[in-house]
């Protein structure tokens, strides 16, 4: 509530809850109903204006049941999309009849195996076992949605897999290997989807996301340019897990494994060109340096956030 109601980052999010917004859509993994409803739940949220609750409400309801088991990358897309809807509905409290509908509905979509991929097949269980982008996005709508539905247990046991993620094997280390991506990572024989500090012909990988930087080829360096594209989708999902983590109790998160977040935001920086293009080289994207630059007193180059696969607004919510 302390947040401007003007200036640039405010009249972005109001034309952007203002936008039609097309049909939500959790087989789509390129479908942003979901952050737009979010912008809508987010001006509800500061203004008390019911017509961005009534906006954001509808959207929420219209996506339930948009998921088909067996679509391609159906884990990616749901993913990519539920947490902005369920944030959403926090914004607005959805209540009554929607919420009643909503609820059961969330709780089952965490774990239903909705295929499309030979391995990847159930939200819970991507973000258990995949060590890149996908897991990254499962487990920061897993999360949310646990929030939601007040699952204490399910969101302690997603901290333990955030944990993991970012280094500490103790917590967690049921990942799928590194396969084809051993050259960027610092132990295969004891794999952990970040990095920790070490150099490798030279090169300082401290931070890789091994399986998204091997996007653009084995190591060498600059990494190829789609490593660094999937880094930064992956860094999108990581940044709200941390977030959500961190006001609902885990006020740790950010400093996980030694502040695993920020050494991932080095890497992509060593990596870059002039200008600030490799941050922001990509609109879903520009959303990642104001969150990073606000929890860790980065300078990170930004540009106006506009909103991203799940989240989005930070220019107003970090940078105001």
């Amino acid at each position: 509530m302390a947040l401007p109601t003007k200036g640039p980052a405010w009249e972005n999010l109001v034309a952007i809850a203002n936008d039609p917004t097309g049909q939500p859509d959790l087989r789509d993994q390129d479908n942003r109903v979901g952050v737009m409803a979010l912008a809508s739940a987010l001006v509800f949220a500061r203004t008390g204006d019911d017509a961005y609750r009534e906006r954001a409400r509808s959207q929420i309801m219209a996506a339930i049941g948009t998921e088909q088991e067996g679509a391609p990358n159906s884990i990616l897309s749901l993913g990519r999309q539920l947490g902005a809807y369920v944030l959403a509905a926090d914004f607005i409290k959805l209540s009554g009849a929607d919420d009643e509908q909503f609820r059961p509905w969330l709780d089952s979509i965490r774990t239903r195996v909705l295929g499309g991929h030979g391995r990847w097949t159930s939200l819970t269980a991507t973000h258990e076992d995949a060590p890149q982008n996908w897991g990254s996005f499962a487990g920061a709508s897993r999360i949310a949605a646990s929030l939601y539905l007040g699952d204490t247990a399910d969101v302690a046991r997603s901290a333990q897999v955030l944990r993991g993620f970012l280094g500490d094997r103790s917590a967690y280390a049921g990942f799928q290997g590194p396969e084809g991506a051993r050259s960027w990572s610092c132990d295969p024989a004891k794999f952990i989807p970040i990095n920790g500090a070490c150099t490798l012909d030279g090169i300082d990988l401290d931070g890789a996301i091994v399986r998204d930087i091997d996007r653009g080829g084995n190591r060498k360096w600059p990494p190829g340019r789609a490593g660094i594209g999937y880094t930064l989708e992956s860094l999108q999902a990581l940044t709200l897990q941390a977030e959500l983590l961190t006001v609902n109790g885990y006020g740790e998160a950010w400093t996980w494994s030694d502040q695993a977040l920020k050494r991932a935001a080095g890497i992509v920086t060593r990596s870059g060109d002039a200008g600030g293009l490799t941050w922001n080289r990509s609109e879903v994207s520009y959303y990642v340096p104001w969150i990073l630059n606000a929890r860790y007193g980065l300078d990170l180059p930004t540009r106006p956030a506009g909103f991203g696969r799940v989240f989005g607004y930070t220019d107003w919510l970090y940078g105001s």
